[in-house]
């Protein structure tokens, strides 16, 4: 495993990239399964709300209007980028409430015992210690709190996945990569996909009374350049940008005929399942 603060550096810098964009090109995902989960969550007036790794709001907004200005709800990231431009559209909404900052969403640096509703929607497999992760959002919950996160599910079709296009797309563009070590344990993004693993990882900090819901989130793209635009809006992008520059145009090419074949439809649009699921623990 690499080093931590590097692997760190190198989400947020990716993240300061896409931030305005994110969830902004058309196939809005993050706030289809932020309606899901501050649904599960169902933040009451007066809360105290901690969006860790809160990207562009998708689910800070909602907790906001659902607290209402007698509650408070903190939104933490990584990226400066990002919580500029979420701070910036909490002024504009008016949300005086709201707080955005810049923080480490393994040690958010908040009181312990401060909230009564930690969120970390598809953040946990991103973190290179999410166990230490969990422990602090244990900590930072009040007696009778409640963690709600958010997660990808199993893939009904795996060769169907965003991935699996990019994987047979860009693979003559990388090294071939390096086999699996026997024992070594997955990456979080495997490793976080079941309800057993969420419940494992929870548990390990003292989590108890589980409760999931899981809802398939078809996106849709009128073609295969459509799609490219909106990869460029995730932290899909990273793929695309570690292409030579001199084969970026032919890289993107390829990606946008592999997502036609692989996506297309019978309505005649791109169709990519994106299975999510939300599990609140208390």
């Amino acid at each position: 495993m690499g080093d931590p603060a590097e692997a760190k550096a190198g989400t947020a810098a990716l993240f300061d990239r896409t931030a305005q964009t994110y969830d902004r090109a058309g196939a809005d995902f993050f706030a289809r399964a932020a309606a899901e989960l501050v649904a599960a969550a169902a933040p009451r007036p007066g809360e105290r709300v901690v969006d860790v790794g809160c990207g562009r709001g998708a689910n800070l907004f909602p907790a906001a209007l659902a607290v209402g200005p007698q509650g408070s709800a903190v939104g933490i990231d990584l990226a400066p980028a990002m919580v500029a431009a979420t701070a910036a559209e909490a002024r504009e909404r008016g949300l005086t409430h709201v707080r955005v900052l810049v923080g480490d969403a393994e040690a958010p640096g908040l009181p312990d015992g401060s909230a009564d509703l930690v969120i970390a929607a598809f953040l946990l497999f991103l973190l290179p210690d999410p166990d230490a992760a969990v422990r602090a959002y244990r900590r930072l919950l009040a007696p009778g709190g409640r963690l709600a996160v958010a997660t990808f599910a199993e893939d009904a079709d795996p060769d169907r996945t965003y991935a699996a296009v990019l994987g047979r797309a860009l693979g003559e563009y990388f090294p071939p990569a390096r086999p699996a070590v026997p024992g070594e344990p997955p990456h979080p993004m495997h490793r976080l996909r079941t309800r057993a693993a969420v419940t494992e990882l929870l548990a390990g900090a003292g989590f108890t009374g589980f409760a999931f819901a899981e809802r398939e989130h078809v996106l849709t793209y009128p073609d295969g350049a459509a799609f490219v635009r909106w990869l460029w809006s995730t932290g899909a992008r990273g793929a695309l940008e570690a292409v030579p520059a001199d084969r970026l145009a032919e890289a993107e090419a390829a990606v946008a005929a592999e997502a036609e074949r692989t996506l297309r439809g019978p309505a005649g649009t791109l169709a990519l399942s994106m299975p999510g699921r939300v599990t609140i623990a208390r």
